[in-house]
């Protein structure tokens, strides 16, 4: 093999080394992702008017009016 090909397949080892070495010791590729709060937020969803707003109860989910 030339030069060339040995530098390339180098490379390639030093760096699926230093991946396994990084996920051996705990290191992830992406992190983990956490809420920006504790806080627990309500959300309505109505039409344009706020007259018909969607409901959710334990095993359903209706459409109540307002009107």
């Amino acid at each position: 093999m030339d030069k060339y090909t040995k530098g390339i397949l180098t490379v390639i080892a030093v760096g699926i080394i230093g991946l396994n070495v990084q996920m051996m010791n705990g290191g992830e590729f992406i992190t983990k992702a956490h809420a920006s709060s504790d806080d627990v937020k309500k959300v309505a969803i109505c039409d344009e008017f706020g007259l018909k707003c969607a409901a959710v109860t334990s095993n359903e989910l209706w459409v109540k009016s307002f009107e």
